[in-house]
């Protein structure tokens, strides 16, 4: 045993066998339950194993099964984890992870082309008479013609003329824009 690992005496040697001859079903019992399949839980044993042949710490009996059960139950869950991401890694599809990376907000190209068409828009409706994007900016509130004209002291004829003069100046300053 002399490949890098620390060799055992022979007493430490006897007490970790004589452990696993009295509770080897108790730490397999606890890599299965925790473990997604039966190899996976033999793997997880067996390293469990390698742990107390090699780093077993001198305890009592009792003491020492319980480290090991600690110790099991650690490296099955430390297999499981290594197991879940690999069937993860598995069931994804590309585009699903290309998806998955994607998110919902606009990106670079799509804020630059928004802030293009609010730069537009604004122009527009500072090409406005002030009384047409009043109307507007009113109507767009959702107040009727009625309301407006209560609210600014118009006459319902001011009113229609301001929203429709101020409509058709917005269509031709979209018009010559495009």
């Amino acid at each position: 045993m002399a490949s890098g690992q620390a060799t055992l005496s022979g007493n430490r040697r006897e007490r970790a066998l004589a452990l696993l001859a009295v509770a080897e079903l108790d730490f397999r019992r606890t890599a299965r339950r925790l473990s997604l399949c039966a190899d996976d839980a033999e793997d997880a044993f067996q390293r469990a194993v390698e742990i107390l042949l090699t780093k077993a710490p001198d305890r009592p009996p009792a003491a020492l099964i319980a480290w090991m059960q600690v110790v099991t139950r650690r490296e099955a869950l430390a297999v499981r984890r290594a197991r879940e991401r690999l069937l993860a890694a598995w069931r994804d599809e590309p585009d699903d992870l290309i998806a998955g990376l994607l998110c919902d907000r606009p990106g670079p190209v799509e804020q630059a082309e928004r802030r293009d068409r609010v730069a537009a828009a604004a122009r527009a409706l500072a090409a406005l008479k002030p009384d047409e994007r009043l109307a507007i900016a009113l109507q767009a509130h959702g107040y009727s013609y009625s309301e407006i004209c209560e609210l600014c002291n118009w006459t319902y004829t001011k009113v229609n003329r301001c929203l429709a003069e101020g409509r058709a100046r917005l269509r031709d300053y979209a018009s010559n824009q495009t």
